[in-house]
């Protein structure tokens, strides 16, 4: 596999020749790369940048790292754009201060293990897996196909010109190792509104599943869905919504065959509730373990939900995650649910240990993040992107009249056929 790295200029490129080479990492990680030649480029302007990309995609090269210079992000932006929409060729960027920083060999070496598992996945390689039979007690499981799904959507601005951006993650295997993305741009017809449900959830559920089906040549029968970035007050909305577009396109795909079985989980980032233990003999308070669950008393007596801290802070106190179990037909116990969600954490690409969402969550995150720069100078023109007021129901822009989803008009962002299924977002 032919990798090069480009930097941004002379320093850069004296300093990393006083560097070790790097191909000993790849190495130790089980990613065989041909020896990587590194050129300098001053290139600033877009097109200058995706001419180069170009000329070595035709050189038959697969993989572009980048180490960058300059803090801004129009570098970035033009890179990612042109590696992911584009050209269809993996891209990784780093700066070359954060390169400079870590000094010390074993930070290096911790730094640059880091970038190889990220292009590793980008790449369709595995870093971590997750056993269904350790983690669930159901004598099914060890026959149970599942499929893992995490769905965010964010609102940037209340503008026609800056639509919400949602994202869909579904993963390619039942082990959780490599996901496929979709993302869509909403744009609502009041400025002052923008739904947090998702249309055509069913198309890109449809998409994600099919995905499945031609990577492992069978359809999952149980399906996990974990959603992000709902309040109280929309669950039932997300319901007669979201979950009823998820049992169509499993109605439309399976056809006469037997329907999966679908558990949907909303994940709450955003509350106030933090957890200590008390040492009686220093009388200190200190973050609790990695794993700790609560589902009792502090809970709501109605519903299904818990809190799990799946990760250790680094700084600071830790913030565990509200779950709330919506819709259940697979028939999880709690500590099934749980313990799965658990081990869901530990499967991030870009991280050796567990982190504070299951993968699917933060890679839903991750794509909405990227889906905010990939309309680059206009990749959509203007009259795709914005929703006159001239071509609205004037009745629309009255303040008191509620939009309903129809009223939306979404915008799927396309990218490259080549990386569309990768973990380009990793």
């Amino acid at each position: 596999m032919k990798l090069v790295v480009i930097v941004s200029n002379h320093l850069i490129m004296h300093s990393l020749s006083n560097q070790r080479d790097t191909t000993n990492e790849k190495n130790h990680c089980g990613l065989r790369l041909s020896s990587s030649p590194i050129e300098k480029s001053d290139a600033v302007v877009p097109q200058t940048i995706l001419a180069r990309m170009n000329e070595l995609k035709m050189q038959g090269c697969e993989v572009i790292i980048y180490i960058l210079n300059q803090v801004g992000d129009d570098i970035y932006h033009a890179i990612k754009f042109f590696g992911n929409v584009k050209l269809g060729i993996v891209t990784q960027c780093t700066r070359f201060d954060r390169l400079m920083s870590n000094s010390d060999p074993r930070k290096m070496d911790m730094y640059i293990q880091n970038l190889v598992q990220k292009f590793n996945a980008k790449l369709g390689g595995v870093n971590q897996l997750v056993s269904l039979m350790r983690a669930l007690t159901s004598p099914s499981a060890r026959s149970d196909i599942f499929m893992f799904f995490g769905i965010d959507c964010t609102h940037i601005t209340c503008s026609r010109e800056r639509p919400s951006i949602a994202a869909v993650i579904g993963s390619k295997d039942s082990t959780s190792s490599q996901y496929a993305g979709r993302v869509v741009q909403q744009f609502s017809p009041k400025g002052k509104i923008a739904l947090e449900i998702i249309k055509d959830l069913h198309i890109l559920v449809g998409e994600l599943i099919r995905e499945f089906s031609n990577h492992n040549s069978h359809l999952p029968n149980k399906l996990v869905f974990y959603r992000a970035g709902v309040d109280d007050g929309s669950f039932q909305k997300v319901l007669d919504n979201e979950l009823r577009a998820i049992q169509r396109a499993c109605t439309e795909l399976y056809g006469h065959n037997q329907l999966p079985k679908i558990c949907f989980v909303v994940v709450k980032k955003r509350h106030n509730t933090r957890f200590f233990t008390w040492d009686k003999q220093t009388n200190q308070t200190n973050n609790v373990q990695p794993g700790t669950v609560i589902d009792t008393d502090i809970v709501s007596p109605n519903g299904f939900d818990f809190y799990l801290n799946s990760h250790a802070a680094i700084q600071g106190t830790s913030r565990p995650m509200l779950y709330q179990v919506l819709y259940d037909e697979i028939g999880f116990t709690s500590d099934d649910i749980q313990q799965l969600t658990y081990y869901l954490c530990h499967t991030d690409v870009r991280c050796t240990k567990a982190v504070s969402v299951p993968a699917p969550v933060h890679y839903a995150t991750l794509c909405v993040s990227r889906g905010l720069n990939l309309d680059y100078e206009g990749q959509m023109a203007n009259e795709q992107r914005s929703i006159a007021a001239s071509d609205l129901d004037e009745a629309l822009l009255d303040e008191d009249v509620v939009v309903t989803l129809d009223d939306v008009q979404t915008t799927k962002i396309d990218f490259n056929p080549l990386i569309e299924n990768t973990m380009w977002f990793a």
